[in-house]
């Protein structure tokens, strides 16, 4: 039987957002948002927006349709063949949504601009360029310090001047300090040879790549034996949510227990992560010089170095898990580990617009 708040449990969500509530000491996130790109969102109820919420949660009028343009980032709940039609609100929910009673995410009402450049998770031709703009957008006009990417491309499907468009705007978020978090997708040791291409942009070195663990905490997508470019993996696996392909407008409040899976939410776990840090320790990281790509090298080294043990490989062919360090993302233990000294971070010198394989 799923436990339907075993992700929250695993990685520590709640005693973190304690230790967030403690340092804000009645406030509110400030300059902490999180971009959100994805299929746009709908009208849910777990969500707190303007004017509800002016400060906080789903701030949609931030946000830009990049699908249909001049329009607001609503995801139509197109139907069709390899559409994923209500995916932002899945996955956003999970993120931010805040309902007591009924569904509570990962960092409730933290503030997410959404962003709708795809109606599918696997970008393509156009969509690549739409996510790009999209993380340019978040990074320039909006100041997000997290930016959210639960799609993905495989190289095949992007010709080089998409896929480098796509690049530039990873190493322009990389310099300036805001963490690109990345979905690794869902390929399996013993898919065909066109599954076992890498993800991108997870795959870029200056991403935040996740994968995803399932309920038992082991592996539940592998990735052949090239893992290095893994940071951490979350939660994947049934992962309760709330859905929006049945009902309607600001009445739909359908809730599915377990019915998520796919890194798309393993990602958003850690952009929550990402978003808690940064509100516990953002002056601390000011003060102490931890600015551009170094406050990245921060977080990415405290992910490494707080994560619990992986159980085991429940992937059919799947190798032994990782003994690096690398492990289950642990929202509290990162919140509490001292920032590790500026002296022992290195920039990531190769540029992710020429890293593509």
């Amino acid at each position: 039987m799923t436990d339907h708040t075993w992700n929250i449990t695993t990685v520590r969500a709640r005693q973190a957002m304690r230790i967030v509530q403690q340092a804000i000491g009645g406030g509110d996130w400030e300059t902490v948002k999180i971009a959100h790109i994805d299929t746009g969102y709908t009208n849910h109820c777990v969500f707190h927006m303007p004017p509800e919420a002016p400060s906080g949660a789903l701030l949609a009028g931030l946000g830009v349709n990049y699908v249909e343009a001049g329009k607001p980032p609503l995801d139509p709940l197109s139907a069709g063949l390899l559409l994923f039609p209500g995916h932002g609100t899945r996955t956003s929910g999970v993120l931010c949504g805040d309902k007591p009673g009924t569904f509570v995410g990962m960092a409730p009402g933290v503030p997410v601009v959404p962003y709708r450049v795809a109606e599918t998770v696997v970008l393509h031709k156009e969509t690549i360029v739409n996510a790009a703009k999209a993380l340019r957008h978040a990074l320039e006009q909006r100041q997000a310090p997290v930016i959210s990417i639960s799609l993905g491309v495989q190289s095949v499907f992007g010709n080089k001047t998409q896929m480098r468009q796509l690049g530039r705007a990873v190493d322009a978020a990389y310099e300036a300090g805001a963490m690109v978090v990345a979905a690794c997708g869902q390929t399996r040791q013993n898919a065909p040879d066109l599954m076992q291409v890498q993800v991108y942009p997870s795959r870029y070195s200056r991403a935040v790549a996740v994968a995803g663990v399932n309920q038992k905490r082991r592996i539940c997508y592998d990735y052949e034996h090239d893992r290095d470019w893994i940071d951490v993996w979350a939660p994947a696996d049934e992962i309760p949510r709330p859905n929006s392909l049945r009902g309607g407008g600001d009445r739909q409040c359908l809730i599915e227990q377990g019915g998520g899976d796919g890194t798309s939410y393993a990602t958003v776990h850690v952009s929550a992560a990402a978003a808690m840090w940064l509100r516990v320790r953002g002056r601390e990281l000011d003060d102490g010089g931890y600015a551009g790509w170094r406050r990245i090298k921060a977080f990415r080294k405290l992910l490494r170095t707080t994560a619990r043990p992986i159980q085991g490989n429940d992937v059919t062919g799947g190798g032994p898990v990782p003994t690096d360090g690398r492990g289950i993302l642990d929202c509290e233990a990162l919140l509490k580990a001292p920032l590790p000294p500026l002296a022992s971070l290195r920039k990531q010198q190769r540029l992710a617009e020429n890293e593509v394989d």
